[in-house]
């Protein structure tokens, strides 16, 4: 009778001991999907929607500029490094109205590249390079990966995968994606990554493979200047130093085909600038209020002038 008593209680026990491993099991599996959750990539249609909103949002910061002809410039040359990419995302590629010398990137494939950072360039190369570096941050969701790691909003506590954030949800998504764009240090072997990644879709584009180098070298002198750190603040603060990025960036373009096209030409043509000084007429728009007469090959304005220095485009009309 004893002996039963004691056997009784022993099988008590370890069924008790086996509830416990169970719910714990159940515990470590569901703490598990959580962490699942909030590292899993974001949808096709979660990055659209909270990219498109981010990117309203940086809009609404700094106006674009407003050039259709250099717009659609920017657009094929961003779109021609983002065909070298490796994720089937619709980009989109605007200029920001701004002397800051900088490119941002947000989720969704929206590029921003300012006119500051567009005055400060020699040729089309050096664009490209440094849209290809945008387009790498998005293909390796870079930004987006510093948002989920956060856990800064319900909708990255929860399980994300199951549907698109919508109203105040969705504004504050976006709100935190525009912050971190603008304040953020993304980390450095991430900025790494997208330098050296960036050059070689430049350069499988057919572009110089030191195009993003020699416009960071451009930085680097200019960042000497006091007076320039304003204009430089963005890249200056979140991003590794300019003269580090530039030594790292020789070696790798070194390291690719020579050949690629600079067309330094064509950026002249659509770039021009004189026509993103602050304060000054735009010359494309004075050019359309200007008279002239064309003769064996100089033009005589007759009406207005121009700012000593300006470049003028001059179509022939068939």
């Amino acid at each position: 009778m004893v002996a039963g008593t004691i056997f009784l209680a022993c099988v008590a026990v370890s069924e008790g001991q086996v509830g416990d491993v169970l719910r714990r099991a159940q515990d470590k599996a569901q703490k598990a999907k959580k962490v699942a959750d909030i590292y899993k990539p974001w949808t096709p249609e979660q990055e659209r929607a909270i990219g498109e909103a981010a990117a309203a949002k940086m809009v609404h910061i700094f106006g674009i500029y407003e050039n259709p002809e250099m717009t659609r410039y920017v657009n094929l040359v961003g779109s021609t490094v983002a065909r070298q990419a490796t994720r089937d995302v619709p980009y989109h590629f605007a200029i920001l109205d701004t002397e800051i010398v900088t490119a941002l990137s947000l989720p969704g494939g929206y590029v921003f590249v300012t006119r500051g950072a567009l005055a400060n360039m020699r040729n089309e190369a050096e664009l490209a390079g440094t849209l290809a570096h945008e387009v790498a941050h998005v293909d390796g969701r870079h930004l987006e990966r510093e948002i989920r790691t956060k856990k800064s909003s319900q909708f990255a506590k929860e399980e994300a995968a199951t549907r698109v954030p919508q109203g105040p949800e969705l504004a504050n998504l976006a709100g935190d994606l525009v912050n971190g764009a603008l304040t953020t240090q993304v980390s450095r072997d991430k900025e790494t990554e997208a330098d050296k990644v960036g050059t070689e879709l430049a350069a499988r584009a057919g572009y110089d493979p030191a195009g993003l180098r020699n416009f960071l070298e451009v930085l680097a002198q200019a960042a000497d200047s006091p007076q320039n750190k304003k204009q430089l603040g963005l890249w200056g603060s979140n991003h590794p130093p300019f003269r580090e990025r530039v030594a790292t960036l020789t070696g790798v373009a070194g390291g690719l085909p020579s050949g690629g096209k600079a067309l330094a030409e064509r950026f002249n043509w659509y770039v021009n600038p004189v026509s993103f000084s602050k304060g000054a007429e735009s010359a494309r728009a004075a050019g359309r209020e200007l008279n002239g007469i064309v003769t064996k090959g100089v033009v005589t304005l007759q009406d207005g002038t121009l700012p000593e220095g300006t470049k003028v485009k001059i179509r022939v009309d068939e």
